[in-house]
This record gives C-alpha cells, sequence and structure tokens, in this order.
C-alpha cells in the first residue's frame, strides 16, 4: 500500500516536473523569441554582404539589414497578440537590436566614412543601456522599451540604411539622419536612467 502510494505521489510530482519544464521551454522559444534569435543568426550574414566590393553586394547588406531591422517590429507585434511576452523576449529583443546596430557601426566607420565620434557615442550608451537593463533582469525586474527608446530605434536605422546604401557621395541626407538619432540616441539612453532612479527612489514617472 505504501509502494503504490509512493508510486502514484512519485507519478504526479514527475508529471507537474515535466510539466513545468515544457511551460519553461515554451515560454523562452516561442515564435516571436525564435525571430528574435533569427535577427541575431543574420548579423554574420549582413556583415560579410557589407564588405564585398561590388554595389550588389552593398544592396544584399542593406536588404539583409532592413529585414533584421523590420523583423524586431514583427516579433513585438506578435508577442503583443498573443499575449506571449516573457522576461527572456524583453531581453533577447533590445539585446539584438544592439548587436546588429554595433556591427553596422562597425561597418559603417570602416568602408562608408561615419565619424568615429558619432559611433562611439552611439556605443557607449547602447552598452550602457543594457548593462542597466542585464542588472534589472537579474534582480528579478523589466526594463521595456520606452517611447523615446522606440523613436531612437527608428531613427537608427534609418541612419544606418542610408548610409549603407551606395551612394557617390555623402549628401545632406547622411547629416540629418545622423544628427537626429544622436540626439535620440542620448536622450533616450538619459531617460532610461532617470526612470530607473526614479522607480529605485519610489518615484513615479
Amino acid at each position: 500500500m505504501i509502494i503504490a502510494y509512493i508510486a502514484v505521489v512519485g507519478t504526479g510530482c514527475s508529471y507537474r516536473f515535466l510539466e513545468r519544464q515544457r511551460r519553461i521551454r515554451s515560454s523562452v522559444m516561442n515564435l516571436p523569441n525564435a525571430i528574435t534569435v533569427i535577427r541575431i543568426l543574420l548579423i554574420p550574414v549582413f556583415v560579410l554582404a557589407s564588405y564585398g566590393d561590388t554595389d550588389a553586394s552593398a544592396v544584399i547588406a542593406f536588404l539583409t539589414f532592413l529585414v533584421a531591422s523590420l523583423s524586431d517590429s514583427l516579433d513585438g507585434y506578435l508577442a503583443r497578440r498573443a499575449g506571449t511576452t516573457t522576461a527572456v523576449g524583453e531581453f533577447l529583443d533590445p539585446l539584438a537590436d544592439k548587436l546588429l546596430v554595433g556591427a553596422a557601426l562597425v561597418v559603417l566607420v570602416d568602408t562608408r566614412g561615419f565619424p568615429l565620434w558619432a559611433a562611439v557615442i552611439i556605443a557607449v550608451r547602447e552598452v550602457a543601456v543594457q548593462m542597466l537593463r542585464t542588472r534589472i533582469v537579474t534582480t528579478g525586474g523589466a526594463l521595456p522599451a520606452s517611447a523615446a527608446g522606440k523613436t531612437k530605434t527608428v531613427l537608427q536605422i534609418s541612419m544606418i540604411g542610408w548610409w549603407l546604401l551606395p551612394w557617390s557621395e555623402h549628401n545632406l541626407g547622411h547629416w540629418v539622419l545622423m544628427g537626429a538619432a544622436l540626439v535620440a540616441t542620448v536622450w533616450s539612453g538619459a531617460q532610461y536612467f532617470r526612470r530607473h532612479e526614479a522607480r529605485h527612489e519610489g518615484v513615479a514617472l
């Protein structure tokens, strides 16, 4: 009788454990998160195409960057629509954006004459915000993208896309988009730290 009881309890515990593991796996690798992972995997493809020496390779790099960038909106939309927003997704999604933008900045500085000082400003901001987000996530919190952060992302993507195209020379669009992206980059970064500090002090923003 005792053996039978132990067997039943053990079976029930094993089932609950397996079901919990299945739910964890499904929450980690749902469709939106899978799209985010694909975006990360497209980065090496983008970099390789960017170092081609023909206009065709430049166009391929631009299209790869465009597809990877648009997938950012797709995974967010699917997560919100299906109600499958997860802490993993909130961490991976901005990380993928930063890896993509970081790779693009290296390419632009190395092959397109993009100002190094502007790339450094963007890179420092992205690393600082990612470190803040990582610290918050490891303590059980979350730092979802703000409206200013989303605006920054759109402007950065627009700027990078413009600079990636095989122009014969720099034009007004290069500098206008760079200026707008830099302003949004600094402003949104400062806003993240202000918001975190206000929450830490118990002040609502």
